[in-house]
């Protein structure tokens, strides 16, 4: 356990402007508690625990989730570049508003009912993640990496930067080639790739 917290468990307390880069704060439960401008950056967060939590404007880039416990969390403003959040354990629900996921890994994850608003997924992975009915709202997905994911009803109509091929990609209600009508409606300019004749885009925010 870091020196920083010499408790194993906090609740209903607030942390504003801390430096946590590159520390250990293993096993520690945290309990509806306010971050503000705190650096995370490179911090070893496993086996911790995040319920009810709010981050706001804070740097949570390439931190160790592994066997991290987060539920209902909300990040707002945040940094968190490179953050694999593959290996956080239970149930995971998070709110992203505003925040930076470039090259984040989502990779075999639940995102089931997710809902991103206004972030950067730049270079992000969600290889055989389930998304069904996530919604991505105003989010830069350039260069994300979309391969054995469940997109059945994701929502991209107001998303951009994205290329999708439907074909790799799994939509159980509807079909692979309705998922790909829907994306048509909803997304207003829908693009067909050279390499693929499923495959879609949206190169530009409209």
């Amino acid at each position: 356990m870091a020196d920083f917290f010499d408790r194993e468990e906090y609740e209903d307390e607030e942390f504003t402007g801390m430096d946590f880069s590159d520390e250990s704060i293993r096993d520690v439960s945290f309990f509806n508690c306010i971050f503000e401008r705190c650096t995370f950056q490179y911090a070893d967060l496993s086996h911790s625990s995040f319920d009810n939590c709010t981050f706001t404007h804070c740097n949570v880039s390439l931190t160790k989730l592994e066997g991290t416990h987060v539920f209902d969390v909300r990040f707002k403003g945040c940094k968190l570049m490179g953050t694999n959040w593959s290996s956080v354990r239970g149930l995971f629900k998070a709110d992203f508003n505003d925040c930076i996921l470039d090259n984040a890994v989502f990779s075999d994850i639940n995102l089931q009912y997710f809902s991103f608003a206004g972030c950067s997924f730049n270079g992000a992975s969600f290889v055989d993640s389930n998304l069904a009915h996530a919604v991505f709202d105003d989010c830069d997905l350039n260069g994300a990496l979309f391969d054995g994911s469940n997109l059945t009803l994701a929502d991209f109509s107001t998303a951009y930067g994205y290329r999708i091929d439907v074909s790799k990609n799994t939509s159980n209600k509807p079909s692979s080639h309705s998922l790909k009508l829907y994306l048509f409606f909803t997304t207003l300019i829908l693009n067909l790739c050279n390499v693929s004749p499923f495959c879609i885009s949206r190169p530009k925010k409209v």
